[in-house]
């Protein structure tokens, strides 16, 4: 929380150097940095059964764009999440016997994007300019599951004890890299020629996961 602060006080000053210096030309770069909720379908798992498919968490963000024409923008930005949980199913057998008995754990997962887009913006409005983008991202997926201890319980308590069908387990963290496309869409509106309060929808597929952002920013044009 503090590193976001500390880049918002960052964008500020940025800002106000350019409101000093007066928009005598089109900017050619922008710097934004944005917030909001993520919703993520991570990896799937051919033998288990997740009833808890998605998890939601929030989404951090920076970005950087070059203008080439008033209207068409490449950017770039990096954005990470918090450490989101979902739980899943899977079986166990009890020694001696080829029954199954379900069982759940629980499955960490936090995510990071480097994306590369490229932006159309719609209009040449003075203060809200729509937007559409598509491009590619890197996802960097960590994860790690939490299996607690899972008994087999007697009918009768008074026969036995509970039996183990699996003892308590952590996975560890495992990191996980693939590529994939991402588009979105918004709208950029302007408090100053310079200044502009950003929000939209950003989706992602990295087979075989897929996630969905909502988010709201701020940034300046330079």
């Amino acid at each position: 929380m503090r590193r976001i602060s500390m880049m918002f006080v960052l964008l500020l000053l940025a800002a106000t150097a350019a409101e000093a210096q007066g928009a005598t030309e089109r900017p050619q770069w922008d710097l934004n940095l944005s917030a909001g909720l993520f919703e993520a379908q991570p990896e799937g798992r051919d033998s288990n059964y997740s009833y808890d498919d998605w998890y939601v968490e929030g989404r951090y963000a920076i970005g950087a764009g070059y203008y080439w024409t008033e209207n068409l923008k490449t950017e770039i930005e990096f954005a990470t999440t918090g450490e989101g949980s979902r739980y899943v199913q899977d079986f166990g057998t009890f020694a001696g016997t080829s029954q199954q008995y379900p069982f759940s754990y629980e499955s960490f997962h936090r995510m990071q994007h480097t994306s590369v887009r490229a932006v159309w913006q719609f209009r040449e409005n003075t203060w809200v300019h729509p937007y559409v983008n598509a491009g590619f991202v890197l996802e960097n997926e960590r994860r790690r599951d939490h299996v607690p201890a899972q008994y087999r319980f007697p009918v009768d308590p008074r026969t036995g004890q509970p039996a183990v069908i699996r003892p308590a387990f952590d996975s560890g963290k495992v990191t996980d890299y693939r590529g994939g496309v991402t588009v979105g869409g918004g709208a950029k509106f302007y408090m100053t020629p310079q200044t502009y309060i950003n929000t939209g929808m950003q989706v992602t597929h990295a087979k075989p996961s897929t996630t969905v952002s909502l988010l709201a920013g701020f940034g300046i044009d330079f």
